[in-house]
């Protein structure tokens, strides 16, 4: 626990690899076999923080050499010693990190399929023997969630090969954790950014982000959260709230000297200044829209809002130019993020679009 406490400060506040060698100092002291599976999490953690397209692929193959040695130990451990609950639940959760790895890493669906029900089938082994142990139940609801939100053809076949999908049934798995679980209440409370995913009715919208928020103060330099709020709150149509977290977010990333800020942080400000720009557009402020975008940038964030800014101001002409000029910078460009940020999408190009269409985001 104390070696969990330390990795989750590390890795959730976007430290882990500021951090890395104070890290491995604590894991020294954690014993065999539960070493082997914190080694593996650890190398997880360093690759999904790192991962960009063709790039980072050692970080992959040092996760999955860990993960496979952290596997044959307990099962090694697990086959003199059975009856071991540490061993089973480290097995089940550590097969299901390799199966959705293969799921959204490398699009192996059929290693992911094969993983993720050998990992389900262990976890539910231990918690039909051990009810008591509630945090079992993250596990099951962030499965759940993620059937539920996910096209129809896996709500359809999930029921006949692992579980069935529902936002209810996730949501209540969770909040049992939440109130109950002694070990992973933290990740119950950030397993409930898995209902923006998709559409969701506003009372479920309030939970996720009650709970978002509660991630938030207990990590405060999480940012890639503030991104999630301030969609949410959008959604929400709670919009004083969006660009609250949205400046938030970025009032953060200014004051974070670390390693994942010097690699994502102009990604990361671009999907915050994103939400920003889309409350100053509601506001219909398009001087301070303008005068904020006319800030030397590559973004494609700050071009598409200047030209919101300036159709709304009249400036039909240069609008027009700017659009096409951004247009076709992002069939040159791609946003990328780190596997473990949601890909929120953006709607640039249907707003570019929409000013050459003479239909503009904002216009009355």
């Amino acid at each position: 626990m104390d070696f969990l406490k330390h990795y989750r400060e590390a890795h959730y506040n976007l430290r882990l690899i500021d951090l890395e060698s104070q890290i491995n100092d604590k894991l020294k002291l954690v014993q065999q076999p539960e070493r082997s599976a914190m080694e593996a999490l650890v190398s997880y953690s360093k690759f999904v923080m790192n991962l960009e397209r063709n790039i980072d692929e050692k970080h992959y193959k040092e996760f999955i050499e860990n993960l496979n040695v952290a596997i044959e130990s307990l099962e090694a451990f697990s086959s003199q010693k059975p009856n071991n609950i540490s061993s089973k639940l480290n097995l089940g959760l550590l097969y299901g990190l390799k199966g959705g790895v293969a799921l959204g890493y490398k699009k192996d669906y059929f290693d992911a399929y094969r993983f993720g029900v050998k990992g389900v089938q262990l976890l539910d082994e231990v918690y039909k023997n051990n009810p008591q142990l509630v945090d079992l139940e993250l596990s099951k609801g962030i499965l759940k969630l993620m059937i539920a939100q996910s096209t129809w053809y896996v709500q359809w076949l999930a029921p006949l090969i692992v579980e069935s999908g529902s936002i209810a049934g996730g949501i209540n798995h969770l909040d049992k954790v939440i109130k109950d679980g002694e070990y992973v209440s933290d990740e119950a409370l950030l397993a409930y950014v898995l209902l923006l995913w998709g559409e969701v009715n506003k009372d479920y919208l309030s939970k996720s982000l009650s709970a978002l928020e509660k991630f938030t103060e207990n990590y405060p330099d999480s940012i890639q959260i503030y991104i999630a709020l301030a969609r949410g709150f959008w959604l929400a149509d709670e919009y004083e709230k969006s660009n609250f977290y949205a400046l938030q977010g970025i009032i953060r990333i200014q004051r974070h000297k670390s390693a994942f800020i010097r690699k994502h942080g102009i990604i990361t400000k671009s999907f915050l200044l994103y939400w920003h720009y889309r409350y100053l557009t509601e506001k219909k402020e398009w001087l301070k829209l303008l005068r904020q975008t006319e800030k030397k940038s590559k973004l494609p964030i700050q071009s598409t809002f200047k030209a919101v800014a300036l159709r709304n101001m009249g400036q039909y002409k240069s609008s027009k130019e700017l659009a096409e000029e951004t247009l076709i910078n992002l069939e040159k460009t791609e946003l990328k993020m780190p596997l473990f940020i949601v890909p929120f999408l953006f709607d640039l190009k249907p707003t570019l679009q929409s000013i050459l269409e003479d239909k503009i985001l904002g216009g009355d």
